[in-house]
């Protein structure tokens, strides 16, 4: 009996950790950090790895598709805005627009705010 209780407490983790996963994906909005399972789960790679050169905390807001609406995920931290177009035409991004690049089924847009900082980095995804 003593040989099952770790295997059952593994078993227990492991099951709690895929339903509290499935929960997250298949939840509608969802409001995250860096340093929990939905980033993992939920953020494209390029917005993760965007979200590196914020000067403050990055928060992330999951919102999933639905129909034609496509998959978006905001981040919100402050940003220098060459540090996101470089890190884009990088990752052989288009800029379609100031501020609006797209690469196959991804477009990344960012707002920014009186001091010429991006405050805002929005991905969508379409299906």
């Amino acid at each position: 009996m003593k040989k099952a209780t770790p295997l059952i407490f593994i078993l227990i983790a492991f099951l709690s950790i895929a339903v509290y996963s499935v929960f997250a994906i298949f939840s509608e909005n969802r409001e995250y950090g860096r340093l929990s399972l939905e980033h993992y789960l939920l953020t494209p790679v390029d917005l993760s790895q965007i979200s590196e050169h914020c000067e403050d905390a990055p928060r992330f807001i999951y919102s999933s598709a639905d129909g034609t609406k496509p998959t978006i995920v905001h981040l919100h931290c402050s940003l220098e805005k060459n540090k996101i177009d470089e890190y884009l035409l990088r990752s052989t991004y288009m800029q379609i627009s100031v501020g609006h690049f797209k690469k196959d089924s991804t477009e990344i847009e960012f707002e920014k705010d009186t001091n010429s900082k991006v405050t805002t980095v929005s991905a969508y995804e379409y299906l």
